[in-house]
């Protein structure tokens, strides 16, 4: 197949075709060159959607990029739609390229389970595991923490704090990819540096009750995954987290390679 035509001349006639006046900040972002990683930091209004859509265009319409070669993710639903409309309705603009493909626009989380139901059984992963819902999630932490069978002296007294809690650390560990021995690691650390202090302020007593109240949770959280586990379920943070282990490995990294050129993250902080 051939590359796509270059329709797009240069920026005033791309502000020209999209009916746009982008300041100078925004057409640096749009036209930065395509081999070097590049940040860009918007608050809310900044137009980052109608940046990102101009960005495509450009790359397709100027550079002659593969439309079918462009992975765009992004953190809602909404907002996936959103600017996949954007992207398309943009391109349409400038020529039909229907002939190469669309770029592909998407989740995170939905690509980090595209990732799973293609490569999941390189980690030993089932391919085929339902996400939980958020009421499912909750009940089979409740069940969990009924459960436990040693003591819990630190966590909150309150059983849908605890679940709560629950919850939250198993989100945070596995969307950065901490494991629960590095968590346990780093508590004894604090303690053990409030131990060695001569003299206590109220603040260092604050942080070892934290401490202890997190690696009873950290122990909850393993019994949750366990449960999970046996129940043949995930939920998002899970998909985030193997999503990420699955991309770090040569022959997915390879495939995704060669599957797309240019990758564009939105709000990739969250």
């Amino acid at each position: 197949m051939t590359q796509p035509l270059k329709l797009v001349r240069d920026t005033d006639h791309l502000k020209t075709v999209l009916d746009i006046p982008f300041s100078a900040q925004q057409l640096a972002a749009i036209t930065a060159d395509p081999q070097v990683p590049q940040a860009i930091i918007a608050g809310a209004g900044a137009g980052k959607t109608a940046v990102m859509a101009a960005r495509v265009v450009w790359l397709v319409g100027h550079l002659g990029v593969d439309p079918a070669k462009i992975l765009g993710l992004t953190f809602t639903a909404k907002a996936a739609a959103e600017l996949g409309e954007r992207v398309r309705k943009s391109l349409k603009k400038v020529g039909d390229f229907s002939e190469y493909g669309e770029p592909t626009v998407s989740t995170y989380h939905a690509f980090a389970g595209n990732l799973i139901s293609e490569h999941g059984l390189r980690l030993g992963i089932e391919p085929d595991l339902q996400v939980l819902a958020d009421a499912r999630r909750f009940q089979l932490a409740a069940r969990v923490v009924r459960g436990h069978a040693g003591s819990l002296r630190h966590v909150s007294a309150s059983l849908p704090n605890v679940i709560k809690s629950v919850l939250d650390l198993d989100g945070q560990m596995a969307e950065h990819l901490v494991e629960p021995d590095a968590v346990r690691a780093f508590d004894l650390t604090q303690t053990d540096a409030v131990a060695s202090l001569e003299k206590t302020v109220k603040w260092n007593r604050t942080l070892v009750d934290t401490c202890l109240e997190r690696d009873e949770l950290v122990q909850l959280v393993q019994e949750y995954r366990a449960a999970k586990a046996d129940a043949g379920v995930m939920d998002f943070s899970d998909q985030m987290a193997w999503g990420a282990q699955l991309a770090k490995l040569p022959e997915v990294r390879q495939s995704l390679e060669e599957r797309f050129d240019v990758v564009l993250l939105d709000e990739y902080q969250d």
